[in-house]
């Protein structure tokens, strides 16, 4: 598909954080816009999120960025005229050791400043939430009954149609190929529909924002890691509804889907081009030992399909908002960890206050660039216990 010439701004990705973004920007009155997407809206990591929305993390900047994400959810019927299948059916951390305990009830604390729910409950009253669970081995759960999930596809397609409403251009199965600046006015979008010219681009392409920053000779720190997911056949053994229960021992997260079962291991390794990620079915036996292990009723379901998709990360564990060091006019919304789809709202709005009004309302500086001056290149393990479950 051919692309135009130029455009005030454009969005390289159109997943969730994209499309919010340019729905923002166009409610904001600036509606010369172009998305580029190299598959179809939706089709990269945001398609292949479990889903989660909670409100359960270890900063300040993410809480308040959940509980705007939330309370956007809650209207989102309302302002996008779309059904998300949204529940607030709650989020249970199993913790099995008495560090990851301290740990949490810092968060909790947290939490609670901002009006968060969150409580630590003991293991017998996590069993209350879980029927099922098997508790022998666990020191207490988080458990925050605001937490949820709603339909990622759906809430993509939905900013991006009322995005078009507002003036703003789709262009998919288009593969960007190379940026260029020119004279540090304005960057030159190459892609294999022709190139487009722009005073602002937005680098929100996932998994793939450091082959896109690496375009303009900039090596920005996020790492993409694979996440698989498996669902079970309707499964009456299993007590339903069960919320979404994170063993923060193993990795391993489920929750009722539908009669089912949702299920993941947790991440596995690292991929860091633009591959397509295919189902590593070895990684089921994995899952389902995990799994044994904390619910052992899952040993009589049967597995009736799977995806895998790959989890953007930062050397910290949190996402970039910033202008791309060393080159004019280039803004990231990137490395998001997992969290993107939940987080979205609130990045929407706080990208388009920040090139609309100069600046953004909230302050974003712990999301910039400059923190990493310092950072080893590992990913640390402060709040890894908080990732890549959603």
């Amino acid at each position: 598909m051919s692309v135009a010439r130029a455009a005030e701004v454009v969005i390289v990705g159109a997943g969730a954080v994209g499309c919010s973004i340019a729905y923002h920007l166009a409610k904001r009155g600036q509606r010369d816009v172009v998305v580029i997407e190299r598959a179809a809206i939706g089709a990269g990591s945001t398609s292949k999120a479990a889903g989660g929305i909670r409100a359960q993390f270890a900063t300040e900047l993410e809480i308040r960025f959940s509980l705007e994400g939330i309370e956007a959810f809650q209207r989102f019927h309302e302002e996008l005229g779309v059904d998300i299948g949204y529940v607030q059916d709650g989020y249970m951390f199993v913790l099995t050791d008495e560090r990851t305990l301290v740990k949490f009830r810092k968060n909790v604390e947290l939490q609670n400043r901002w009006g968060v729910p969150s409580r630590i409950i003991s293991s017998e009253e996590a069993r209350e939430l879980a029927p099922q669970l098997e508790i022998d081995d666990m020191v207490g759960a988080s458990w925050c009954p605001m937490d949820g999930h709603a339909t990622p596809n759906d809430v993509c397609m939905a900013y991006a149609a009322q995005a078009r409403k507002l003036g703003v251009r789709f262009v998919e199965e288009t593969v960007v190929t190379g940026m260029r600046s020119v004279g540090g006015r304005a960057t030159v979008v190459d892609t294999i529909g022709g190139a487009i010219t722009s005073p602002c681009v937005i680098n929100a392409a996932g998994p793939n924002a450091g082959p896109v920053a690496r375009m303009l000779g900039v090596e920005i720190p996020v790492y993409p890691k694979r996440r698989h997911i498996f669902v079970t056949d309707r499964f009456d053994e299993f007590h339903h509804p069960t919320p979404l229960v994170i063993d923060t021992g193993s990795g391993f997260y489920c929750r009722s889907e539908g009669q089912g079962v949702l299920m993941s291991p947790g991440d596995a390794g690292d991929v860091t081009d633009y591959a397509d990620v295919p189902v590593d079915w070895t990684l089921l036996e994995e899952a389902v030992d995990k799994g044994i292990r904390r619910f052992p009723v899952l040993e009589h379901a049967r597995v009736r399909s799977a995806w895998a998709g790959l989890r953007p990360l930062t050397p910290d564990q949190h996402a970039i908002i910033d202008w791309l060091p060393g080159v004019e006019g280039v803004f990231c919304a990137v490395g998001f960890g997992g969290h993107g789809f939940q987080h979205a709202p609130a990045t929407g709005r706080y990208v388009a206050e920040w090139l609309l009004d100069g600046h953004p309302s909230l302050d974003l500086s712990p999301l910039s660039f400059a923190r990493f001056q310092d950072v080893s290149t590992a990913v640390a393990d402060a709040g890894s216990v908080l990732s890549g479950v959603d």
